[in-house]
């Protein structure tokens, strides 16, 4: 696949002041990343699997549970007058019935006990290891961790599993969805097969373990929900762990930022440059960084906390390349939240505490809203940060046109297939104009590095999801169930987004056991998100009155209100008709998780790295719509609102509306989707119209910024210069639905729909309810 081309050279970041050449046999001396596995080349189709699964999809009847046992012991009987069975962590208990179908692997099945999902497939966590020359991550495959998977046997009269680490509540779920065949490879003929996402960073693993991605029935159904209480004692002091992880870890960050030179310390004290206004750079500005205010944040955001030991260790090696690293240590505050200071060792400098940035910086949005006669302000953990950019990376104080230090912004790099050549290349402007509430982390990299991340010159921001109830999810970030949810997103090299090291299980699971806390303002959110809507669509009147409170609507519910109601229910009506095939569930998450092929969802930017080695986008699960449309709806957050995403005109080429998202065309500068979406920064691209970079100009023979700014962009093939506006890049999304295709190996263009997420409602008159449905989601 092109987006796994190797190249022959390394490139070692330039150190600044630091004297690089009197550690070259030091740093020689660290072991290189080998080659990974390619998956086009290492995988085989697994026909006989393929058959039972065919097979069981035969067989679709709802599962129904007569008898529970617990360890063996009889605790519940259908039909009986039952207390509510307890459970403790370890727990083993065994479900009697029928309909259950085949498991996890031949089905799609999934259990809940309370907002726990029982683990499908054992977690394993590798040693990582970092090539400090080309800085790239691998796995040595030697096991320093475990989580192994709570489904003990499944079959369709019983299942048995134990009680996850982290459940703290009830009811009792089990979900059955059926595999009904596979996605065809769009790049050769036959089935796309999938490399399994534990073993992707070792090399020559024994098993690569690969399987199709499977389409699935657009029907689940479940058993009847049992009511159960969960007996936890370690839930607390695991919640603990997991919120010191979520607001004061740094995921090895600092290090590895420091390593490469971007200087935090200067960025968020205000000693960095602007590179557009030339003003002192202002983080919450260009970045939605916010200033630390104790009040709306829990204590792990702003206090000292010791890791004994780091939840992962850091593959960064130590002094010379060859001394120990820190294994444990103190993080402490930046004045910001999700930017935060942890103790290392650098290669070159020995031991300090850098700063880094962690899940609170893109999963922390700062709300303000009026509940009875009181007002919350709090950052809302889970949520995503709609300011969030990645205007950081071209931050620094470098007196010329290019201010930034980070590493990789500029120097000679090798080009992409349709334009060769190593050539000198600024990467300021892409950067800087990156849609705000998404990232692009491949830029950063270098192409040719030897990573799975290197810079492949394919344009593909990706949105930062909401996260509040993320634990239901086996297709974790438009990965196949081999990434296992959530619990498996923390295992990989560099993933998500610059994480580095694998974590370990007693970390992972604290982790989990937070992240399962993170619905727990979602009523108060919902009905906030649909009160201002409400309000600025003029339709407050379905209150009872046009002057009702925002805090006695909040205090109240959306369900108390008649009028309310009846527009809900009418535009359910449209969303069973219109979303429900991808969209539905009976584990509350909204999705089936469908992976959609990529000529059929389409993309308004390029499709991500993720999405093109599986070749498909999962249908995203929906929560907390109101505030997750701040940062743009879709999976590259291009689409302004849910008004504008399920018009029909959107989904019609000759539209007015359509025209506006997807042609070329002066900007409309359509005005902000929501009451609180905000205005970006700068306020070139708005969500709903073209998407532009500006051309730099050359200011004189001696200016070579300019022409690499520009070279930069060109480089990737859909931006275009239009006859209307020569200032200015444009991204040409037709162009791109036409042509993409040999950027992920294919031989000729895959052909995209017309427009991306084809699927709107079937008029315009069903627009407004389906919204206001939506926003109780």
């Amino acid at each position: 696949m092109a987006r796994q081309s190797r190249f022959s050279r390394v490139r070692v970041p330039v150190m600044g002041a630091v004297a690089l050449a009197a550690q070259v046999s030091q740093l020689a001396s660290v072991q290189a990343a080998p080659a990974f596995p390619n998956q086009e080349s290492s995988c085989s189709f697994n026909a006989a699997r393929e058959q039972q699964r065919a097979a069981s999809a035969q067989n679709f009847a709802a599962p129904t549970v007569s008898q529970m046992l617990v360890n063996g012991a009889v605790v519940w009987t259908a039909g009986a007058a039952n207390a509510a069975p307890v459970l403790k962590p370890g727990d083993t208990v065994t479900l009697k019935g029928s309909g259950f179908g085949l498991g996890t692997d031949i089905d799609f099945s999934k259990i809940m006990v309370g907002n726990a999902r029982v683990l499908e497939t054992d977690l394993v966590m590798y040693e990582q290891k970092l090539d400090i020359i080309s800085t790239a991550n691998y796995e040595t495959g030697v096991v320093r961790s475990s989580w192994p998977k709570d489904v003990l046997a499944w079959s369709d009269t019983q299942v048995q599993f134990r009680v996850p680490p982290h459940a703290s509540k009830g009811p009792l779920k089990l979900q059955v969805q059926k595999r009904t065949g596979y996605n065809n490879s769009l790049i050769k003929a036959g089935p796309h097969n999938v490399i399994d996402a534990q073993v992707y960073r070792v090399p020559a693993p024994a098993s690569t373990n690969c399987d199709v991605v499977s389409t699935l029935s657009e029907e689940t159904k479940a058993i009847t929900p049992i009511d159960v209480a969960v007996s936890n004692p370690s839930f607390a002091a695991m919640v603990t762990l997991g919120r010191q992880m979520f607001w004061s870890y740094d995921y090895n960050l600092g290090l590895s930022h420091k390593f490469k030179n971007l200087d935090w310390a200067k960025i968020l004290s205000y000693k960095t440059t602007d590179p557009y206004t030339r003003a002192v750079a202002d983080p919450l500005a260009l970045f939605g960084a916010y200033k630390i205010n104790s009040s709306e944040v829990p204590a792990e955001a702003y206090a000292d906390v010791y890791f004994s030991p780091y939840p992962q260790p850091n593959p960064t090696p130590g002094f010379l390349g060859i001394g120990p690293q820190l294994t444990e240590g103190n993080t402490s505050s930046t004045g910001w939240v999700g930017y935060r200071k942890a103790e290392s060792v650098h290669p070159l400098m020995g031991k300090g505490a850098w700063a880094g940035f962690n899940c609170a910086s893109c999963h922390g949005y700062r709300i303000s809203y009026s509940k009875g006669s009181g007002t919350v302000t709090k950052v809302f953990p889970g949520l995503p940060n709609p300011g969030w950019s990645m205007k950081w990376a071209v931050l620094g104080d470098k007196t010329g046109s290019t201010t930034a230090t980070f590493s990789y912004i500029t120097g000679t790099e090798p080009g992409p297939s349709w334009m060769s050549g190593s050539k000198n290349v600024d990467k300021t402007a892409l950067l800087y104009h990156m849609p705000a509430g998404a990232a692009e982390a491949t830029i950063t990299r270098t192409a040719g590095e030897g990573t799975l991340y290197d810079n492949d010159y394919i344009f593909s921001p990706v949105a930062i999801p909401n996260v509040t109830f993320h634990l239901p999810i086996r297709r974790s970030l438009s990965h196949t169930e081999s990434y296992v949810g959530f619990e498996g997103s923390y295992i990989h090299a560099q993933e998500p987004d610059g994480a580095m090291g694998s974590m370990d299980a007693t970390s992972l699971k604290a982790l989990t056991a937070y992240m399962s806390t993170l619905d727990e303002n979602d009523v108060d959110l919902r009905n906030v998100g649909l009160y201002r809507w409400l309000k600025s669509s003029g339709k407050l009147a379905q209150t009872g009155s046009t002057s009702t409170s925002e805090g006695s609507f909040v205090q109240s519910g959306w369900q108390n209100y008649p009028l309310v109601a009846a527009s809900v229910a009418a535009g359910k009506a449209s969303y069973d008709q219109a979303c429900a095939s991808c969209h539905s569930d009976k584990l509350g998450a909204n999705t089936n998780e469908r992976m959609i092929p990529l000529n059929q969802v389409g993309r308004f930017f390029a499709p991500t790295d993720f999405q093109v080695k599986q070749q498909s986008i999962r249908a995203t699960y929906l929560r907390d719509l109101y505030w997750v449309t701040s940062r743009g709806l879709l999976s590259d957050g291009h689409v302004r609102n849910l008004e504008d995403l399920v018009n029909p005109d959107r989904c019609s080429e000759g539209s007015a509306l359509y025209k506006q998202y997807y042609t070329l065309h002066a900007p409309v500068r359509p005005v902000p989707g929501t009451a609180d979406q905000p205005t970006p920064m700068p306020d070139l691209n708005r969500k709903g119209d073209v998407f532009r970079v500006p051309k730099a100009k050359q200011a004189s023979i001696f200016d070579g910024t300019s022409p690499a700014r520009n070279l930069f962009v060109e480089r990737h093939k859909y931006f275009t210069v239009p006859s209307f506006d020569t200032a200015n890049y444009y991204w040409d999304f037709q162009k791109m639905r036409r042509e993409f295709g040999p950027e992920m190996g294919a031989a000729a263009p895959i052909g995209m729909p017309a427009t991306p997420h084809p699927w709107c409602a079937k008029s315009g008159a069903e627009v407004a309810n389906l919204v206001q449905y939506l926003l109780t989601l």
